[in-house]
């Protein structure tokens, strides 16, 4: 819990302090732990309502393409576990009317982060701290707004131990521009 209650806090102040240069901020919702070929799934239920901030893009272009830093808070509507990730996202195609991005980093989470399965209505994470990463396709609508759609994993990656469900999120988001 308080490994959470940290990343939050690391979170808010992110974006607190960032949000003047916020390159672009938004909502999702998600379908929280889904069943994407994993061989551990579905211990937990409900929605993800989801806050999205993105930096400006860095300064680090030679043909590397589009990058941002990025964060995530997300809340489970059914009392599961509830999350904040941030990293570097990599966006290709920023300038057409579709584009894409990868995005990588940590998150912490306040689930059980015992290293086995106690019970079956929980995700037992293995580890307080994870790798995050996140697939997205998105539409820009207009030059100030645009929907995407994610899929969003969060696991140590077998680093911590045997005990590695991870948890999938698919989601829709809408973000605004600045």
């Amino acid at each position: 819990m308080r490994q959470f209650i940290v990343g939050a806090a690391f979170a808010c102040g992110l974006a607190f302090a960032g949000i003047a240069n916020a390159g672009e901020v938004g909502v999702g919702i998600g379908a929280h732990d889904v069943d994407l070929w994993k061989q551990e799934c579905c211990f937990e239920s409900g929605q993800n309502l989801e806050v999205h901030y993105r930096s400006d893009p860095l300064k680090v272009d030679r043909g590397l393409g589009i990058w941002r830093l990025w964060a995530l808070g997300s809340v489970n509507s059914d009392g599961g576990t509830n999350f904040v990730a941030g990293g570097i996202q990599r966006r290709f195609w920023e300038d057409k009317k579709v584009y894409a991005q990868l995005s990588v980093g940590l998150g912490v989470h306040d689930g059980p982060d015992e290293d086995y399965q106690k019970t079956p209505d929980r995700i037992y994470f293995g580890s307080p701290v994870l790798i995050a990463s996140e697939a997205a396709a998105g539409v820009n609508l207009n030059d100030n707004w645009s929907g995407e759609v994610a899929y969003f994993h969060m696991s140590h990656a077998g680093l911590a131990g045997d005990q590695n469900p991870g948890l999938d999120v698919v989601s829709v988001r809408l973000i605004r521009k600045f």
